[in-house]
């Protein structure tokens, strides 16, 4: 699969992320993500993780509940690297992928706690 074509289905997914998944547990978005673009896409665990976790992140600084120093200071990374990563113009390594993923958990208890 070419760059294009990759970078479309990342975009597809990540508006069915911030969609469909504010309604969903990460595990159930992800199994209905896997279903709808995966197997003929050929896309990774990984990478569909990266993808509902990188949407998290985004409402998490639209919301104010981040920042993106703050987000650059946990992965220990360059700001530019964050936004290469955001806009999915990187892939997350499997160290940042799981600092993400401890730093959406720990933000997304406080947005639940606070209804927001």
């Amino acid at each position: 699969m070419d760059y294009e074509d990759r970078d479309y289905i990342m975009r597809q997914m990540k508006v069915m992320a911030k969609g469909i998944g504010v309604l969903l547990e990460i595990s159930s978005l992800k199994e209905l993500l896997k279903l709808e673009f995966s197997a003929d896409d050929n896309l990774t665990d990984p990478e569909i993780e990266f993808v509902i976790y990188s949407a998290r992140v985004e409402e998490l600084l639209d919301r104010g509940f981040l920042t993106m120093g703050e987000l650059s200071q946990a992965l220990e990374v360059p700001e530019k690297r964050v936004e290469n990563l955001l806009y999915n113009e990187d892939m997350a390594t499997r160290l940042e992928l799981e600092q993400i993923k401890r730093m959406v958990d720990e933000k997304m208890h406080w947005l639940d706690s606070n209804g927001q």
